[in-house]
């Protein structure tokens, strides 16, 4: 899988982070839960795309936390000054985190994706509090 855009790389990160912190809370989420909730992120976003009304799915539990969760930290940096990337490209940036779960997985079993979103993303959220 190709490196994102940098310009995405700050919405992508807002997304994963959001699932860490559910995932710190519920160690028993699985990358099929977050799979889930990305695909609803991207009907949200293919909506908004087409300019069609976006009618909710049935997420529950988990599934609709980590969803929740990753539309929160989207919208908080979609509000910030500056130019933001457009539903489509939003929609395809989160399709490629999909791609991600689906190697990750594949890899390392049903918390794959997770665990690698903890090596990775987990190191550089302590980098950043020091």
């Amino acid at each position: 899988m190709s490196v994102p855009a940098d310009h995405l790389v700050p919405y992508l990160s807002a997304v994963e982070l959001a699932v860490l912190g559910v995932y710190a809370v519920h160690p028993d989420l699985t990358d099929a839960m977050v799979d889930s909730a990305y695909e609803e992120l991207m009907r949200r976003y293919r909506a908004e795309a087409t300019n069609h009304p976006f009618t909710e799915g049935k997420l529950d539990g988990l599934r609709a936390e980590v969803h929740d969760a990753a539309l929160r930290g989207l919208t908080l940096r979609l509000s910030q000054p500056g130019g933001h990337p457009g539903a489509e490209e939003l929609r395809l940036a989160i399709g490629r985190l999909r791609s991600s779960i689906k190697t990750w997985t594949r890899a390392g079993g049903r918390q794959g994706y997770l665990h690698f979103l903890e090596r990775e993303i987990g190191d550089l959220s302590v980098d950043a509090e020091e």
